[in-house]
């Protein structure tokens, strides 16, 4: 298929180098036919004619391949195939052409960016957090590539990284409002701050009030307002999604059951239905 490509993309190049030749054999003929005739002879007229015609046939040619030949070269180019991969989610092929986008055209942010959410997806956390740092060094502005240094950070479980970028992700746009929501979320799961979690959700949900999970983040605002409720600790074997669940009245029985239950190699809870509520993907 690439060479199918190939030849076709040179024969387009070798059509438009014939006209443009042809164009320029033509003119030149013209013009050296009107210095040696005169206007008196109708044959002279009508040749005349002929060859304006001709010349804008050809112009016409050169022009449209020129068009042609430019809208294949950027269609082709491995940048555009590997965002045409990447939203098909085959990661493997979008990332070998956003890779040799960046051997040809190293200042591409926008490569750099896409590359780094293929590693992020893969949980290359590192090579992700280089890449969007490098997409950031391009392009300064990026609130989208803050965010996603933030969720990095917040992966790596460095919580005043993660705050400071999804900070500052908002800081740059304003209507990456879900980026409130995560540093409610990081002051939840990593720093266990009920205080600044509330305060972060509060916000949230009053630059969001058309958000679906509205009413879910509202009543857990709510349970994490009860005194009563207490934030299990990090390494508990009682997740903060189920804690949020029970509401905490439980939360001492709970921790008992679950360490009766550690003593038959019961696997610990997980955290992910909790930070589901609210994903990027349409980033």
């Amino acid at each position: 298929m690439e060479t199918f490509y190939f030849g076709f993309l040179c024969n387009d190049a070798l059509l438009f180098c014939y006209s443009f030749c042809m164009l320029m054999f033509s003119l030149c003929f013209y013009v050296f036919y009107q210095c040696n005739t005169t206007d008196n002879d109708n044959g002279n007229h009508y040749m005349k004619k002929i060859f304006v015609y001709c010349l804008i046939a050809l112009l016409s040619v050169t022009i449209a391949h020129t068009i042609s030949f430019g809208a294949k070269k950027e269609e082709e180019s491995p940048f555009k195939k590997g965002v045409k991969y990447f939203y098909q989610q085959k990661f493997e092929i979008a990332e070998l052409l956003f890779q040799e986008e960046l051997k040809n055209n190293p200042e591409n942010a926008l490569a750099y960016s896409y590359l780094g959410d293929i590693f992020l997806y893969k949980k290359r956390y590192d090579g992700a957090l280089q890449l969007y740092i490098k997409a950031m060094e391009l392009n300064p502005k990026s609130a989208e590539d803050a965010f996603r240094i933030g969720q990095v950070y917040y992966y790596k479980k460095q919580p005043e990284e993660a705050l400071t970028y999804f900070k500052k992700a908002f800081s740059l746009n304003p209507q990456l409002k879900f980026a409130y929501y995560h540093i409610g979320l990081t002051y939840l799961m990593l720093l266990r701050d009920k205080e600044k979690t509330i305060e972060s959700w509060e916000k949230f949900l009053a630059i969001a009030p058309e958000d679906p999970q509205y009413e879910k983040i509202k009543r857990v605002i709510e349970l994490l307002r009860d005194p009563k409720f207490v934030l299990p600790p990090p390494g508990s074997d009682v997740s903060i999604e189920e804690a949020l669940h029970l509401g905490g009245i439980v939360l001492d029985d709970v921790q008992r059951e679950a360490q009766d239950k550690k003593a038959g190699h019961e696997t610990k809870k997980t955290k992910n239905k909790l930070e589901e509520i609210y994903r990027d993907d349409e980033l």
